[in-house]
């Protein structure tokens, strides 16, 4: 199949998934005049019957096509180059839309979205728990639906609790809100040591990246964040972000007003026109270390409980979110142990 065979086949497969139900060629037609594709109904059955003998899609009668799991899967790995900076793009479009005010504290911010197996959720509560003690968490708040629940449009599964942590871009957003563009460089990982920001281990451009780089960490067991939040000692997820310079000030003075929001991640303000931890910056801009908000999970795949995690899932409501305090409630009565002191912010 060549590429502008594949590209359009593609295409068709995508309009079925986005459409939830079967469709007909001439409804497919329409909707891909709408995405910029000029295909004629003939065009489109011709594309439908290959579709169709490679068990990417399926006959429903007189309602059409509809896409197969092997066409979802298809849908999902096609032209991954193509999708090459699709976190940047995301990170961008979720900050826009956040609507969270400060001093209502009502609105939405930006989540993160993990599940953890319903029969070890309080071994999960402790280690979440031990690394916000930690300080090693985006801020203080995270959402809790237990099987069947819902966290915004996500439905637990039955067999599983959902967390939701509140993901590190919400900063974007909430600078964004104080008239201070933000721009996302890197997602990395995090030498701690004593409790300070060492240096970055590895890190992966936002611009250059199809998945979420902390998403990537995680899986790939290459974060110690148990080991940092009971000794001071290991490696974390972090975020590296740029500021204007002349915005340094304003952004210091945020820092305790974010903390009472309970929404603090701020783990280091370079200064202007300089380097923060070995990390160049332009001339006139500054570095920013925000702390990443799938650490807590990330302890929990580490200890060994499987967990499912997606990063940046979409926009949640304020009020859905609880202290994690809190979390041992959620889920039943359990001793939580105490985390160690945790990254002291600069």
């Amino acid at each position: 199949m060549d590429t502008r065979t594949k590209k359009r086949a593609v295409a068709i497969l995508r309009a079925l998934r986005d459409a939830g139900r079967p469709l007909g060629a001439s409804r497919l037609a329409r909707d891909l005049e709408a995405m910029g594709i000029d295909m004629s109904q003939r065009t489109v059955r011709y594309y439908l019957a290959m579709l169709d003998g490679e068990g990417l899609t399926r006959s429903c009668g007189k309602k059409g096509r509809e896409i197969t799991p092997l066409g979802e899967e298809e849908v999902a790995h096609a032209f991954v180059a193509e999708k090459v900076g699709f976190i940047s793009a995301k990170v961008d479009q979720l900050t826009c839309q956040m609507t969270f005010q400060p001093r209502r504290r009502t609105g939405t911010i930006i989540l993160n979205l993990s599940t953890v197996p319903a029969d070890r959720i309080r071994e999960a509560a402790r280690e979440i728990t031990a690394v916000f003690d930690a300080g090693l968490g985006m801020g203080r708040h995270l959402a809790v639906a237990r099987p069947g629940e819902a966290i915004g449009k996500f439905k637990t599964p039955a067999d599983c609790f959902a967390i939701g942590t509140v993901c590190s871009v919400t900063l974007n957003g909430l600078l964004l809100g104080e008239g201070i563009p933000t721009t996302s460089r890197f997602g990395g990982l995090l030498e701690i040591s004593n409790g300070e920001p060492v240096r970055f281990t590895e890190m992966i451009e936002y611009s250059g990246s199809s998945l979420d780089p902390l998403e990537i960490f995680i899986s790939g067991r290459m974060t110690t964040v148990r080991e940092a939040a009971r000794t001071g000692n290991g490696i974390v997820g972090a975020g590296f972000r740029e500021v204007p310079a002349v915005a340094v000030p304003r952004i210091r003075r945020l820092q305790a007003k974010l903390e009472r929001l309970g929404l603090a991640g701020i783990v280091a303000i370079g200064k202007p026109n300089r380097p923060l931890l070995e990390v160049p910056v332009p001339e006139g801009r500054a570095g920013l270390i925000v702390i990443g908000g799938l650490n807590p999970l990330a302890a929990v795949y580490e200890a060994g409980i499987d967990t499912h995690n997606k990063a940046l899932t979409g926009l949640v409501d304020f009020a859905e979110l609880v202290e994690y305090t809190d979390l041992r409630a959620r889920v039943g009565a359990l001793p939580l142990t105490a985390g160690a002191e945790g990254v002291r912010t600069a």
